[in-house]
């Protein structure tokens, strides 16, 4: 098959992460890809050895007309737009009549304003990462054919590993440890989680690992839990640090598929997530612990993985990982959807 990818962003993010391992996987099995997205991107950057690049704009009408020109000269099967912008420009290169089959990747949960952008009849296909993200576009009116399950997917084999010790001695950490591996936003649940950390009086401390992490330091000084939380701000592949922790945990008010998660699932590093979004999907049947995003019920979780002595679900973890979410099992699912639309 003949494959464009197109991926606007130009930072590092769990999306573009995903477009880096399909690109790697296809390539791989003897698919021809091509890649448009912004020059030096962090795509650009990874893949520019791997596959043919379409040097796009920050302007997405000037894009749109870049590949235009390219579609009018390769032969493509299948065009895989990611992210909103992705997923614009996307619609704007290709006609009515279009030969090509157009999937659009949708990661997210919170509801589109453009409705039309969403029901254009020249999307073919849409890729949803979690079942919660499909229930979001079923509430839009999107056909359930139209809507496809693919889970966001590791390669198990490029993981980093650094072990417990080394992990802990790099971070500074002792003790029973809970861990945050997240941007701080307010919808990522940092600060309900600080509310139940401090009420919690568990001999442990709490590691948050992430950009804008540092402004919590004030939180936790009024909490009077400085000398408990250690804040470390963005660490450049952070997921490599995790063995350090006892326990992950995922306190967010709002979540499609959280690719940390299946980092941890990976590494056998046990999880507590709220039940939002499409972390439940995860950690359902003994695979984590769930909670509801309140202090309360994030208190209880808490002093649930402090005190058991149950590490059955960090195998059931692992075992579901391996079974769903190894990229090669995700890019024999893609296979699959590209193969029938072009027969479609």
């Amino acid at each position: 098959m003949n494959i464009l990818q197109i991926e606007p962003a130009f930072l590092l993010s769990g999306g573009t992460n995903q477009v880096v391992l399909n690109t790697r996987e296809l390539i791989k099995r003897g698919h021809k890809v091509y890649l448009a997205t912004l020059k030096n991107s962090y795509a650009y950057r990874q893949l520019d050895s791997f596959c043919e690049i379409i040097e796009i704009d920050e302007d997405n009408s000037l894009t749109s007309k870049t590949i235009r020109n390219f579609l009018q000269k390769e032969h493509i099967d299948i065009i895989h737009t990611y992210h909103p912008k992705g997923h614009a420009v996307g619609l704007k290169s290709v006609s009515f009549a279009k030969k090509e089959k157009l999937v659009v990747q949708r990661g997210v949960i919170f509801t589109p304003q453009n409705l039309f952008k969403y029901l254009n009849p020249k999307i073919d296909a849409y890729v949803a990462n979690a079942k919660a993200v499909e229930r979001s576009l079923r509430k839009i009116f999107i056909s359930k054919k139209k809507i496809h399950i693919i889970y966001s997917a590791i390669d198990e084999k490029s993981l980093e590993i650094v072990d417990k010790k080394t992990a802990r001695d790099y971070l500074g950490l002792d003790g029973f440890v809970f861990g945050v591996i997240a941007n701080y936003s307010t919808y990522k649940g940092h600060d309900l989680l600080l509310d139940a950390f401090a009420i919690s009086k568990l001999n442990a401390k709490l590691a948050l690992i992430g950009k804008d992490t540092h402004s919590l330091l004030d939180k936790c000084k009024t909490l009077g839990i400085s000398d408990k939380v250690k804040i470390y701000g963005l660490i450049e592949n952070a997921g490599k640090y995790m063995s350090a922790f006892d326990c992950l945990v995922i306190p967010s008010l709002k979540e499609a598929l959280s690719n940390v998660i299946i980092e941890a699932f990976f590494r056998k590093v046990p999880v507590i997530g709220t039940k939002v979004g499409g972390i439940p999907e995860l950690l359902e049947n003994n695979r984590g612990i769930l909670a509801e995003p309140t202090k309360e019920s994030l208190l209880k979780a808490l002093n649930k993985a402090y005190q058991t002595k149950d590490n059955s679900f960090i195998d059931n973890a692992y075992q579901f990982a391996i079974n769903n979410l190894t990229i090669q099992k995700k890019i024999d699912k893609l296979e699959k959807l590209y193969g029938r639309l072009i027969l479609q």
